[in-house]
């Protein structure tokens, strides 16, 4: 087994080697990092096997009338068994290392069978090789995969940046990890309104987050309401006490007034209609917002937060 390969293997609490992206499921694998892990398997059984079988024919060659015929009927000789004994383990080993526990118990029945049994033919030992490879086919078909391609590749979260939004967004808005997330998944399997979906539900944790500056509550209203409710709060920070007594108080203004407006534009153009089944988004519609929601979000998270905020008002 190589290093790469071995660093791969996964074995479970109850000694069962499962394949890495069984135990790994929402990690992006290569093509390269399934190879590694299985391919040399894969080429040592498939040898394994064709020699079994190849040996099983070589030994049933009789001559009959001065023609070499194949007496599959024969009993294995020491030699074919014991020859197909060694094979047989080898398939079993590797095919339980990467995964395929039903092929590899079917070869560990057939060695069983091997060793227990005086008499067995040249046939049946032919025919229990095409079934151990037809299973083996059978379970590997068994393990589906997505292709995901590079330029979608992007939008999943990896080990080593695992915020597709940035640092600042999952520190300040730690609730909106899920949905960020999902979003990014969505985003790379072409799950384009499902992501949109996702985003919408993102940006309510940030409108939640700018109602709490102004101590309006989304808990038993709309969008629409809240906006509005707090343009008008955002409008009146300049007559306020608690907020014209600040130093920075029309930055601040200025900076809660753009959020708004921005709130409002997206309520009209995508949230409506996803949230209430009238909107399909293709793939290059969801990208579009998926970069400026994360754009919005990346600047609402240089004053606010998803944590209890005190109103100014």
């Amino acid at each position: 087994m190589t290093p790469a390969r071995a660093e791969s293997v996964i074995s479970c609490a109850n000694d069962q080697t499962v394949w890495p992206w069984q135990a790994e499921p929402y990690r992006l694998w290569s093509l390269l990092d399934m190879l590694l892990f299985s391919a040399e398997a894969f080429f040592w059984c498939g040898r394994a096997l064709r020699d079994v079988r190849a040996d099983c024919l070589v030994g049933s060659v009789t001559v009959r009338n001065g023609q070499p015929v194949f007496a599959v009927a024969h009993d294995l000789d020491q030699r074919s068994r014991d020859k197909a004994l060694a094979s047989l383990e080898t398939v079993e080993t590797e095919f339980r290392k990467i995964g395929l526990r039903i092929t590899a118990d079917m070869a560990s029945d057939l060695i069983e069978e091997l060793k227990r049994s005086s008499r067995r033919s040249v046939e049946w030992l032919h025919t229990q090789i095409d079934t151990v490879e037809r299973v083996a086919a059978r379970e590997l078909s068994g393990q589906l995969f997505l292709y995901i391609p590079p330029e979608r590749a992007k939008f999943w979260p990896r080990q080593k940046q695992p915020n597709v939004f940035g640092d600042a967004v999952a520190t300040k808005f730690p609730s909106a990890s899920y949905d960020i997330i999902s979003s990014g998944e969505c985003l790379a399997a072409s799950m384009s309104t499902a992501a949109v979906f996702h985003l919408m539900r993102v940006m309510e944790i940030g409108l939640t987050a700018l109602g709490g500056v102004f101590g309006v509550s989304l808990a038993h209203t709309n969008w629409g309401p809240a906006i509005s409710e707090i343009e008008r709060k955002i409008r009146n920070m300049h007559t306020d006490p608690a907020w014209k007594e600040l130093a920075d108080c029309k930055e601040q203004q200025r900076f809660y007034a753009d959020a708004a407006t921005h709130f409002a534009i997206i309520k009209d153009a995508w949230r409506n209609h996803t949230m209430h089944a009238r909107g399909k988004y293709v793939q290059v519609e969801s990208e579009r917002i998926f970069e400026s929601v994360r754009a919005f979000m990346q600047k609402l998270a240089e004053r606010l937060s998803d944590e209890p905020t005190t109103s100014c008002v």
